[in-house]
């Protein structure tokens, strides 16, 4: 590395060291807090914000977070970050000079605050696809941009997007060459930043400023702007303003003969745009390197400089301008140096890349034009196709309206149909309906009959049966046992008969049992067996789930004959101290367990009798399923599950 170059280097670290300080700083406590492993909220804004203090110090880093921060605001599914983020890498491709994908994240961002309604965010958009529109020339519809921007931000008092726009619209001013209103909006702009000591905006400010100043030839105004943009641009890490005015501040010392302080300018510019990787604008700084070179014969240095140039360029038809200033100045070194041949030949090669340039130029508005013409043969054909398209819509409009007529007209007599359909079907049923209230009335009528019969006639019988027994019992002095116990037992059975024909025409009379009246029953039932059986303790439990249950007369009254039956058999022959009765839902059934602790049996040496016979048909009859389980010394327990109703 020669002296030369080195001296260079330390000039431009010294230069930049302090505009890159403070973002660098932010840039290092925001990577330090990534090591504290933040959720990933935190962890996704982190990143965009390191992305952002990029943008002005390296854009390639920039890139990197930016799209870490792009993946982390994808996880979350956090619109308010991927709007964000996707704006950030619209700022950082607009820095790069790559206005395609500045313009595709700006859209994506866009697109999001639309649907969210973000109405500030949408406007801030506008203003940097404005700014996109003035880099790619087309001004008209950057201004609109920027004066829709300044009277939505004017409107919600916001001062200081308002003075940053107006600096916008005022560089605009100045490439249309209307310098007059550029300095204007420049100064509104200038008196807010100042206000509020806003260094990133003064540094743009006071370079289109100086720029203006400069173009109409006050170089003394001038110089002063670029130092006090060069002084903001190093304050907020605006790189971008700060190679522009270290370029345009080393024009003005090349002019004033301080060919040190030039060189020193125009290398912190190119390294600075070279950190940036904006490879066009360094270009121009080696231009005003060489340019420099030239001015004071350093022909040698020159020359290396734009053979660096013609090396990068001459094979690239999208920098034909630039080649065609580097083969310029070849030619004013070579008229110093005397090389006639070299000056005809570099001047051969300018003219036919300004032949070119033209050329383009020309096919450019050829194009323009044709593009045009294309295109209002183009719209001409498509109003013809769309009035084409209308008749066949309209016409298609018709058929389908009539189609739809006809179809509601099918419809409703398809209706009306299915309405009589539906009457006819209901009286159907409303007359099955009355016809099975007569039948179960008749039968109702039936049972009431032969319950009342059962009452009145056999009831009657058996009463007289058992009052004829008991007088002859005491109106004779009977002393045959034998007879006395045969006597009695007659007058035992009639008062038993008497009790299941009561509950036999209890039962008929009811269409419908509940469980209520079930449990009241057998209650009724165990009650007068504590009576005559004193010894034995019984039980009787219902589950809760169970009372609102209804059986028909037919399982009602099984249920009971059953639960009857087996106390009875426990009662007679098991000597039992204790019976338990038990009811309770066990999944779609009704489970029914009798249990007691007597003598039990074998089933293998008993015959089984016909109460058992009964209970078991019982159950049956109902849809239920029957088990009995009886061990010697311990006792028997029968158990019968019944569907629930």
């Amino acid at each position: 590395m020669n002296k030369v170059y080195f001296t260079l280097l330390l000039l431009f670290l010294k230069g930049t060291f302090g505009f890159t300080q403070n973002a660098l700083e932010l840039i290092t406590k925001l990577k330090t807090e990534l090591k504290t492993n933040p959720d990933d909220k935190r962890k996704a804004t982190i990143y965009s914000d390191i992305a952002w203090y990029y943008v002005n110090v390296s854009t390639d880093s920039a890139l990197v977070y930016s799209k870490k921060a792009m993946n982390e605001s994808t996880k979350l599914n956090d619109s308010v970050l991927i709007a964000q983020v996707n704006s950030d890498l619209g700022a950082i491709y607009f820095r790069r000079n790559d206005f395609e994908n500045a313009k595709k994240y700006y859209g994506f961002a866009l697109n999001i605050r639309k649907a969210r309604k973000d109405n500030v965010g949408i406007a801030k958009i506008n203003l940097h696809m404005a700014n996109i529109y003035n880099k790619e020339n087309k001004k008209e519809k950057a201004l609109q941009y920027y004066l829709a921007g300044i009277d939505y931000f004017e409107k919600t008092n916001n001062p200081e997007i308002v003075a940053n726009t107006k600096g916008n619209v005022a560089a605009l001013f100045f490439e249309l060459k209307n310098y007059p209103k550029a300095k204007k909006y420049l100064n509104d702009a200038i008196k807010y930043q100042e206000t509020k000591k806003d260094d990133n905006g003064l540094s743009t400010s006071y370079l289109t400023l100086g720029n203006i100043y400069l173009k109409t030839n006050d170089t003394l105004n001038a110089l002063k702007l670029y130092e006090k943009s060069i002084a903001s641009a190093k304050k907020s890490a605006n790189n971008v303003a700060l190679s522009s005015a270290m370029n345009n501040l080393g024009v003005i010392k090349s002019e004033q003969k301080k060919s040190s302080e030039a060189q020193t300018l125009f290398a912190n510019s190119k390294a600075v745009k070279d950190s940036l990787s904006v490879k066009k604008d360094a270009s121009i700084s080696d231009l005003s390197i060489a340019k420099e070179h030239i001015m004071y014969q350093r022909f040698d240095q020159a020359n290396k400089v734009l053979y660096q140039l013609k090396e990068r360029y001459q094979n690239n038809p999208s920098e034909q301008e630039l080649l065609l200033s580097t083969y310029q100045f070849f030619i004013h070194t070579y008229a110093y140096l005397h090389q006639p041949d070299s000056v005809n030949y570099y001047n051969n090669l300018a003219t036919n890349i300004q032949s070119k340039i033209v050329e383009t130029a020309i096919a450019k508005q050829t194009n323009e034009l044709e593009t045009k013409y294309q295109t209002a043969k183009k719209e001409k054909q498509l109003l013809l196709k769309e009035i084409e398209i209308k008749q066949t819509r309209d016409r298609l409009f018709l058929v389908i309206g009539i189609a739809l007529i006809i179809a509601l007209i099918g419809w409703l007599i398809y209706r009306q149909q299915k309405i009589r359909n539906k009457q006819q079907q209901q009286e159907f049923e409303l007359k099955s309906a009355i016809a099975k209230i007569e039948t179960q009335n008749k039968l109702q009528e039936q049972r009431l009959q032969i319950s009342r019969d059962l009452h009145d006639n056999i009831g009657s019988q058996l009463t007289f049966i058992i009052s004829s027994v008991d007088n002859v019992k005491y109106a004779f002095n009977i002393n045959n046992d034998k007879l006395d116990n045969k006597l009695s037992g007659i007058s035992n059975f009639a008062r038993e008969t008497i009790i299941e024909l009561r509950d036999t025409i209890w039962a008929m009379n009811k269409s419908q049992i509940t469980l209520e009246d079930l449990e009241s029953r057998i209650h009724n039932f165990v009650e007068k067996a504590k009576i005559v059986k004193t010894e034995i303790a019984f039980t009787f439990k219902v589950d809760e789930r169970l009372i609102d249950i209804q059986f028909s007369s037919v399982e009602g009254m099984n249920i009971y004959r059953a639960i009857q039956e087996a106390i009875n058999n426990s009662i007679k022959y098991a000597n039992a101290t204790a019976i338990s009765i038990d009811m309770f839902k066990e999944n779609d059934t009704i489970k029914v367990t009798i249990n007691d602790n007597g003598i039990g049996f074998s089933s293998d040496e008993v015959n089984l009798g016909n109460g058992i016979v009964n209970m078991q048909k019982r159950i049956k009859d109902i849809g239920g399923t029957f088990e009995m389980n009886a061990q010697k010394g311990i006792g028997t327990t029968i158990i019968f599950k019944v569907p629930m109703p």
